[in-house]
């Protein structure tokens, strides 16, 4: 099996986590604009599924507590509970603020309907793995095409661990402990849901498909991409590989080689950003880094990709990703060999950054 290393981790895997140094619509004291769940918590805070405290934060590190999940669920998927449902909690009033939310999904049967929901409990990532399956009506198969070190059969949440796991909704990356009995911080929770919407936008476009004969879901292919292109001349995306090797060099690992195909594929995807206006690790060209890497025969054991969208300099753009967990870790990864780097720049001036790491 190839072990497969996200570009970043849930506290980590994520997300797809992103580095953007532009301003959004919400913003909490507590919340860098480097932080891995930034984008996710400005983008879930404007539309209204999340909130923050009156002193400003949002407590990132705060666990979530099971009706406070029901109510991110139920607002993120617009779930409403009918009018004649009631359930036989005891512990949950309809004076409760998450009452209604909490009806709606134990009416769809994401939570288990009896005579306590505890919903001061937090939330464990095990639970928060099941109810995301359920409530995105997300096909639960058991392929176990990645694994976790920690999450065996008996664990009970494994399928729906290992199959968020595939879909990047988690990105810890396989081999990993995934920790499932740990508590879900409010950062990972934010996290979490928007991989999750965006998974869904996905599928109801069409880019996402579930494949019953593969048994998961798979990107559609709608072209066959043209080679990649020479990579450019680019001194700022060289800059960034030695950069990178200086980090590295100081915690005593070895520089990872610049590598001439990883370098093209890198500039691709730069390139592809800025053509197709977008910023995430999963091309609407060229899909996964994964099926990019497979689709030009780039032989691999593990991966992964920092992108960063913004920065003006090399060492800005490498800045950012050392002061972003997940980002680190990837440069810091000792598994990974090689690297390839790109950079490009839209018409109105905005930069793009991508590392594309490897082991061979």
């Amino acid at each position: 099996m190839k072990l497969r290393i996200s570009a970043t981790a849930l506290a980590a895997t994520l997300a797809l986590a992103t580095l953007t140094t532009s301003a959004q619509a919400a913003t909490f004291k507590d919340v860098p604009k480097n932080h891995y769940a930034y984008e996710a918590i400005d983008v879930l805070s404007d539309k209204g599924v999340l909130g923050g405290y009156p002193d400003g934060t949002y407590g990132i590190n705060q666990p979530v507590t099971r009706a406070q999940a029901a109510k991110i669920i139920a607002l993120a998927t617009g779930m409403k509970p009918s009018a004649n449902f009631q359930p036989d909690f005891r512990d949950v009033s309809p004076a409760h603020g998450s009452y209604q939310h909490i009806r709606a999904l134990t009416e769809r049967g994401i939570f288990t309907n009896g005579e306590n929901f505890i919903p001061n409990a937090p939330l464990t990532r095990g639970q928060m793995a099941k109810i995301i399956a359920l409530a995105y009506d997300i096909i639960v198969d058991d392929n176990d095409l990645m694994t976790f070190q920690d999450v065996k059969r008996l664990n009970g949440y494994k399928g729906y661990i290992i199959t968020i796991a595939e879909l990047g909704i988690t990105t810890t990356a396989e081999g990993e402990a995934f920790k499932p009995n740990d508590h879900v911080t409010r950062a990972q929770m934010a996290a979490f849901v928007k991989r999750a919407m965006d998974f869904n936008a996905k599928r109801k476009s069409g880019e996402i498909y579930y494949d019953k004969t593969q048994q998961r879901y798979v990107d559609k292919i709608y072209s066959t991409p043209e080679p990649p292109p020479a990579v450019k001349d680019d001194t700022y995306a060289a800059d960034t590989i030695n950069l990178v090797n200086k980090e590295r060099a100081s915690q005593k690992l070895t520089a990872l080689k610049a590598d001439s195909a990883l370098n093209k594929l890198a500039q691709m995807k730069a390139e592809d950003m800025v053509k197709n206006k977008y910023f995430a690790h999963l091309s609407p060209t060229y899909g996964s880094v994964g099926t990019m890497l497979d689709t030009y025969k780039y032989s691999w054991t593990a991966y992964g990709e920092n992108i960063a969208k913004g920065y003006t300099t090399p060492g800005s753009a490498v800045e950012g990703w050392m002061n972003s967990k997940g980002h680190r870790d990837n440069i810091m990864q000792s598994k990974f060999t090689n690297v390839g780097a790109g950079f490009a720049k839209d018409a109105d001036g905005t930069t793009y950054w991508v590392h594309i790491f490897s082991a061979k």
